[in-house]
């Protein structure tokens, strides 16, 4: 592999991953996207470690679970360990930067702000169901800036040094307040309902989403077909508008010859539920429109372009990839495998994922099942996604199904306790630390 090639990531935010591909959802066209899943290497079950938007970008750019970072949740943040790919890629001479919502300081990365203006109106999230027009500028539009000066750092940056860059987005995060142009792009009245639903769930289903159900119902009132459908709507109204940028970023790149010797890496940081089981939004659960992402690589080469990877991966396994693509081994130590055997071999690299929404919630994904656990409520979810892929009946409660819950009780401490393990391996640096004070003959280090 090319240590000096350039990297861009691109990151949405609030994505699911059936918006792009052969099974995508009716709504979906979306040519940039589909176009870049051409002609890269596309993972089909590929997972967030964190569904929350901060811990998940954390996770993203560091490697880490969010337990480790320290950031479990949307309101905690951290200035310090922030050891992040494009901060390890500077030691290799790269130049890098970040525009956007990276949720981060400064992501290891020197950071380009983008003003948010007047772009959302007077909305401030949780808005699923009154899309608008925003009264900011088409151009100073949030989203449409960060692409604007994504271009404009790509201009600056096409010379023969190496640089890194993270692009991230907002959209199709709510609140769907966006350039009047993309209102029409869907339309309610075709938004077809989603089948993932019934009207038992409120009863058989965790404490969390009883609590979640609660939240919407007293924020907007009962969650009504005509409500469904226009959430829906509004969502793929602004992932059109993503789909625009998507292109804007990838017209400079062929405009500055730059595809030839650049990785290109598209994620978004979380899913969202778009109605089903009655919820919108994330993280209060860990159903699989929340957790299961979009993750394609583009290769300079046109390496594998065009083919699927179906074996489980995580969030946590981009950083250690990446430097196995690029041929660099920086000292650190990850939880995370590198999927290069995946990609070249279709290997599966690991039996499980693991999940965390940062309030209280931990579980464990593997190829049939799912198990969740909310520590607040001492209660949670688990379902047989071979018989049951819509998550619809619970067995957390089942008795026929206490064994299988303990199986994944079990399989989830040891993911825990494993990753800890491999997230401290003593790095090269820490071993001469060692020497350093075995020379000394400070007892008991040997």
């Amino acid at each position: 592999m090319d240590n000096n090639m350039n990297v861009v990531f691109i990151m949405t935010d609030q994505q699911r991953a059936d918006v792009i591909g052969e099974d995508r959802h009716p709504c979906a066209d979306f040519p940039n996207m589909e176009q870049l899943k051409n002609e890269s290497v596309f993972f089909d079950n590929f997972f967030t470690a964190a569904s929350p938007c901060v811990p998940s970008r954390y996770s993203f750019l560091t490697g880490r679970q969010p337990w480790k970072n320290g950031v479990s949740g949307n309101r905690k943040f951290s200035t310090e360990g922030e050891t992040t790919w494009m901060q390890l890629l500077r030691r290799y001479g790269y130049r890098c930067v970040s525009v956007g919502k990276t949720h981060m300081i400064h992501a290891g990365s020197f950071h380009i702000q983008v003003p948010v203006g007047k772009s959302f109106g007077d909305q401030d999230g949780w808005n699923h169901f009154n899309p608008e027009a925003s009264p900011e500028s088409d151009e100073n539009y949030y989203d449409i800036h960060i692409a604007r000066r994504a271009c404009d750092a790509l201009d600056r940056l096409n010379d023969t040094e190496p640089f890194a860059m993270f692009v991230g987005f907002h959209a199709p995060h709510e609140p769907y307040v966006m350039p009047e142009k993309y209102l029409d792009f869907c339309k309610p009245e075709d938004v077809p309902l989603p089948a993932n639903r019934s009207d038992n769930e409120y009863e058989t289903k965790s404490e969390a989403y009883r609590r979640r159900h609660d939240l919407f119902k007293n924020m907007f009132g009962e969650m009504t077909e005509e409500k469904i459908r226009k959430g829906i709507a509004g969502h793929f109204c602004l992932l059109k508008m993503v789909d625009d940028c998507l292109g804007m970023i990838n017209e400079k790149l062929k405009e500055k010859d730059l595809l030839e010797n650049t990785l290109v890496v598209f994620a978004s940081d979380h899913g969202e539920l778009l109605g089903e089981h009655g919820l919108f939004n994330k993280a209060a659960t860990a159903y699989e429109s929340e957790i299961r992402v979009p993750f394609m690589v583009r290769f300079p080469d046109g390496f594998k372009a065009g083919e699927r990877v179906e074996s489980l991966a995580s969030s946590i396994d981009f950083v250690p990839t990446l430097f196995n693509i690029m041929g660099l081994s920086p000292d650190v130590t990850l939880p995370g495998f590198s999927l290069v055997p995946s990609i070249e071999e279709g290997t599966a690299v690991r039996d499980y994922v693991t999940l965390a929404d940062g309030d209280g919630t931990m579980g464990i994904r593997t190829k049939e099942y799912k198990l969740w656990y909310n520590s607040n409520f001492k209660d949670g979810e688990m379902y047989d996604l071979i018989n049951d892929p819509d998550e619809l009946h619970n067995l957390y409660h089942d008795e026929d199904s206490k064994e299988l819950r303990s199986e994944l009780f079990e399989l989830t401490l040891h993911a825990r306790m494993v990753d800890d393990d491999r997230d401290n391996i003593p790095t090269k640096r820490e071993k001469r630390l060692h020497d350093e004070v075995k020379s000394s003959y400070e007892p008991e280090v040997v």
